[in-house]
């Protein structure tokens, strides 16, 4: 199968140095190897391809993370939901110790992880689960489970989940179709990753 080419940052055109310059000089430095980066992650290398997207990936991605109503717990629930059930492993896999973080249970990372049904320590946790699961099946939700979502967290918090798990659609086709790996030289401070997915600034990362 022919591979993604890895497109190094003398090759790029000016969007795409647009792109590599926000995951390397901005709040993303961190993990994906700053101002001296020779490469991007898979992930970010396979969107270089088409900036403009990968460009709107992230400033969803950012825009998530700063709302309030659906907080970092429940991000990390449709984030694992959507990966395990798309089949993104290492997606599923990477965000593994930034949902525990957040409050998940390991129990409810398990079950998720093995397409089980989960144990659910509070409602919101049911409710977005079966969210995200009738999304994925049904490009829809239930009248039961709108109306559950919409008096947990509003209808911003609904525009909200559905954002989420489009977001992590996107990623999981990418992951799969490119066949995304997590880089063996890869190095990062597993604190500052759960500070950022938490949507916290990693102040020495700003641009």
């Amino acid at each position: 199968m022919t591979k993604f080419p890895v497109l190094p940052k003398a090759d790029l055109t000016p969007e795409q140095r647009q792109l590599w310059d926000t995951l390397t000089l901005g709040a993303r430095g961190f993990y994906t190897g700053g101002a001296e980066a020779q490469r991007l992650p898979d992930l970010y290398n396979a969107w270089l391809q088409f900036p403009e997207f990968g460009q709107a990936m992230l400033a969803l991605a950012d825009a998530l993370r700063a709302k309030s109503e659906l907080v970092g717990k429940l991000r990390e629930l449709v984030v694992l939901t959507t990966s395990a059930r798309l089949g993104a492993r290492v997606e599923f896999d990477f965000h593994v110790p930034f949902a525990k973080n957040e409050g998940l249970s390991d129990a409810l990372v398990d079950a998720i992880g093995r397409g089980a049904q989960p144990p659910f320590a509070e409602d919101s946790e049911r409710v977005v689960y079966e969210a995200v699961i009738q999304l994925l099946r049904n490009a829809a939700l239930t009248e039961c489970t709108r109306e559950e979502v919409v008096s947990m967290i509003g209808f911003p918090g609904l525009m909200q989940l559905i954002a989420a798990v489009s977001l992590y659609v996107v990623t999981a086709y990418t992951t799969n179709v490119a066949r995304v790996k997590l880089a063996e030289d890869f190095a990062a401070d597993p604190e500052e990753l759960k500070q950022f997915f938490a949507g916290k600034k990693i102040a020495d990362n700003q641009s």
